[in-house]
């Protein structure tokens, strides 16, 4: 744009701002400036209610004391006054409640201090303005726990369902930590067994598995940790076989029973990390002579095979044969009479 045209411009404008229509509209525009100045004026001389925040501080705490659950971080107060009282908390905050430990732990021995709704709305109102009037106060009574280091390490438990994979199964669920130090009151020590995290629920899982999880909070005790590490490890089931050997009970030295076959097929399912635990004298096949007998006399020729003992970890077991052919011979030694 030259020279001419800028002039041509600002020239056009200025006959548009002494127009008589623009002198109308400048006109509206003061008069609507000036009622919305006096209706505000009007409306903060006005009471009016605001919600606010006050910030809470323990202060005092000596050095040997635990506070094991501290008082809320702030507080909530529906305050009435006038606008411009309003305003001057909105620009300017309202100072922190500070709550004095030495005023109120020395007189109980329970180590709770509880301050009651008409204590509280007392102290709040003392750190407002005096035209100011507290209407309700959230929470309305205070509560902070302490104890002079009473503490004990307990076990962390895992909460919650864990569901694994139909082909997998559950090796193990741990934590890390696995304890955790908890401040109380002796009373709460005495009675505690356990910190529970926040319920793990878990579903269709196939491969190891590690959650960050929060504990369960107790109240009136101080946790040494928030939160713990979830360790979920599982294991794909695998089938095996191996060779049992037939072992044989109460025959007399003169007797001795022979099998066919001598050892016996056991199938199997476990998980594939423990099966390199599995031993064949983990399983216990065993026949007595008291059975051996009982069959004679009824003639049978087979003799059938079970199982007496085998690993916890292993299920679904088999063998093969059921059932075994035998043979009672007489040895070189005599009985003892």
């Amino acid at each position: 744009m030259d020279r001419y045209q800028m002039r041509r411009f600002f020239r056009k404008t200025a006959d548009a701002l002494v127009s008589h229509r623009s002198r109308e509209f400048c006109v509206f525009l003061f008069f609507l400036a000036v009622s919305a100045v006096f209706w505000m004026l009007q409306t903060l001389d006005e009471t009016l209610q605001k919600d606010i925040r006050i910030k809470l501080e323990l202060t005092d705490v000596p050095d040997d004391v635990v506070i094991t659950s501290p008082l809320p971080g702030e507080l909530r107060a529906v305050v009435s006054d006038k606008g411009t009282s309003l305003i001057r908390y909105v620009r300017y905050g309202v100072p922190p409640l500070r709550v004095s430990f030495a005023d109120y732990a020395p007189s109980t021995e329970s180590g709770k201090v509880s301050l009651p709704p008409s204590e509280v709305a007392g102290m709040v109102q003392s750190c407002l303005l005096g035209t100011s009037r507290v209407l309700s106060v959230s929470p309305d009574t205070l509560e902070f726990y302490f104890n002079h280091g009473a503490c004990k390490s307990v076990p962390i438990r895992v909460a919650g369902d864990v569901d694994v994979s139909p082909e997998y199964y559950l090796l193990s669920v741990t934590t890390s930590p696995s304890e955790v130090l908890v401040y109380a009151s002796p009373s709460v020590l005495d009675t505690l067994s356990a910190i529970y995290t926040l319920p793990v629920n878990l579903s269709d899982i196939k491969s190891n598995t590690t959650a960050e999880v929060g504990l369960q909070g107790i109240k009136g005790a101080k946790l040494g940790v928030e939160k713990a590490q979830v360790n979920i490890q599982v294991d794909v089931y695998m089938e095996n076989v191996m060779k049992v050997p037939i072992h044989t009970v109460n025959f007399p030295a003169s007797k001795v029973l022979k099998t066919f076959p001598s050892e016996v097929e056991v199938t199997y399912t476990v998980g594939y990390t423990l099966n390199k635990d599995i031993k064949p004298d983990d399983f216990v096949i065993l026949l007595t002579y008291e059975q051996i007998l009982a069959y004679q006399r009824e003639g049978r020729t087979k003799i059938p095979v079970t199982l007496r003992s085998q690993p916890e970890t292993v299920m679904g077991v088999r063998l093969e044969p059921e059932e075994v052919d035998y043979l009672v011979e007489k040895t070189d030694v005599e009985e003892e009479e």
